[in-house]
């Protein structure tokens, strides 16, 4: 019986745990997938963390290699200053040398004429000198010579003078110029140091780029393809615009035509009625043309029988005398006035023409941190960037403006450059892109200098703001920086 129910509980327990053993796995397949999912997050949240801030060390590299560019292009201008400096003063010391050797040369002839003078008047003064003269005529010519010596030696010595002043002058104006070069090689100096740290900079980035090389890789795709789908939409809202052109266009020929061949009808039916008008007339002149001549043979008719009646009578003369019919006036056909037309074209003050002269988009400090067209990075070699415009840094609460007068003809968003503004100037478009907020609207006319909305200011780059800026001849990408005035 013990036996029997040591067998019972032996089963009873083995059922209890076949029972048990799948709650304990279902238990520990959620644990798992619970663990999973929240790792899977943590590797998506790093990944994320990870994108961003690769993007940011892209991003401050751009804005680290346009100081670079800033400062090379100062150090160039500041050179060319220091050569124009060490061109100025070389000619500057030439004229010194040239004016010295004259101020020496004239103050040797000067002391010379004094000396002879001197010589050779001996020790006799200048009352003693006239006196004794042997005659009057002598003194006099004595007299007129010290006269002349006494003008010669006023006018060399104010000359003398003159040309000491110009020396002292050249040499104060030689002491600032060299003033200056010492300053411009002062801030030229300091230029280099901030182009060592910013180079340093610039290498330490694209160090850490290159170990983040697939990421890098993945982050740009992405770039490119947004770049794509903004190029792609601007595209489609321009060819849009084209066909709305080019319908108007056609209606408007059409339209044109309507009126011409509603003015041909016109002037047709207006002839026929006028023609009408002139048979009329023609009729009516020709009925009164024969009762006129009616009327002559009545009375030439009266006449002859009055003349058979009287034979006796004297004969008199008959005068005939036809009456002429009225002159009937001309009808005219009222000439057509062309119709004015009103060509108003200025050829000055347009987009075209103010090529080089255009306002800048953004107002204030900036930098172009990535320029126009396909751009290879030097040391990241797989870093290329197609740039359908101009990509322009500002500080945290700028605003862009519209460069010229023209139309608001679209605005849309688009992942990675948020609102977009495409405002018309005729046959050329800009596009302002990247902007957090809007100032204007569809259709809306604005002014030269007008803003046209905030830029987008990035929380998670140390709120970096950039404007992205395009400038398109309708289809064709043009570059900013030939038309913009910086």
């Amino acid at each position: 019986m013990l036996r029997v129910w040591s067998l019972i509980l032996i089963a009873l327990f083995t059922a209890v745990s076949i029972v048990a053993a799948p709650q304990r796995n279902a238990k520990r397949i959620k644990r798992d997938k619970q663990a999973t999912t929240q790792q899977i997050k943590e590797t998506s949240r790093k990944i994320d963390e990870n994108a961003q801030k690769i993007e940011r060390q892209l991003n401050q590299l751009n804005f680290v290699e346009a100081e670079v560019k800033e400062l090379n292009e100062s150090i160039f201008k500041t050179q060319k200053s220091i050569d124009s400096l060490d061109q100025v003063i070389k000619k500057m010391n030439d004229s010194i040398q040239v004016v010295d050797k004259k101020l020496s040369l004239m103050r040797e002839k000067y002391a010379s004429a004094v000396r002879k003078m001197r010589s050779n008047k001996g020790e006799i003064s200048t009352l003693s000198f006239l006196f004794s003269a042997e005659s009057f005529t002598q003194a006099y010519r004595r007299m007129r010579y010290l006269q002349q010596f006494s003008q010669w030696r006023s006018r060399k010595s104010d000359e003398i003078k003159g040309i000491h002043s110009q020396l002292e002058a050249k040499k104060a104006e030689l002491i600032l110029k060299q003033e200056d070069k010492s300053k411009t090689l002062a801030e030229q100096n300091v230029a280099r140091q901030e182009l060592e740290k910013k180079q340093d900079e610039a290498e330490s980035l694209v160090a850490n780029l290159k170990k983040e090389g697939g990421a890098l890789k993945k982050l740009l795709k992405r770039k490119e393809r947004e770049a794509q789908a903004l190029d792609d939409e601007l595209e489609r809202f321009i060819a849009e615009e084209q066909r709305i052109a080019e319908e108007k266009r056609k209606a408007e020929e059409r339209r044109l035509a309507e009126e011409r061949k509603k003015r041909e009808r016109e002037e047709a039916e207006r002839q026929r009625l006028l023609a009408q008008e002139e048979q009329r007339k023609r009729e009516e002149e020709q009925r009164s043309q024969a009762e006129i001549e009616a009327e002559h043979k009545k009375q030439q008719e009266q006449e002859q029988k009055k003349i058979k009646e009287q034979k006796t009578q004297e004969k008199s003369k008959q005068t005939e005398v036809k009456p002429k019919p009225e002159a009937t006036p001309e009808t005219k056909n009222p000439k057509m006035e062309a119709p004015s037309v009103n060509d108003d074209v200025q050829l000055t003050g347009t987009f075209e023409s103010n090529k080089g002269k255009l306002l800048f988009p953004v107002s204030g400090s900036y930098k172009i941190v990535r320029g126009f067209g396909i751009q290879r990075h030097p040391d990241l070699k797989y870093v290329k960037t197609n740039n359908g415009g101009i990509d322009i840094e500002v500080p945290e609460g700028g605003v862009a403006r519209a460069i010229f007068a023209g139309k608001v003809s679209a605005i849309f968003r688009q992942p990675g450059f948020n609102n977009i503004v495409m405002v018309r100037h005729g046959s050329y478009i800009t596009i302002y892109a990247n902007l957090s907020s809007i100032d204007v609207k569809k259709g809306d006319e604005v002014k030269i200098n007008q803003t046209i909305g905030q830029i987008y200011s990035d929380p998670d780059d140390n709120h970096r703001s950039i404007l992205h800026f395009e400038i398109r001849k309708e289809r064709e990408k043009l570059n900013p920086e030939l038309w913009l005035k910086k």
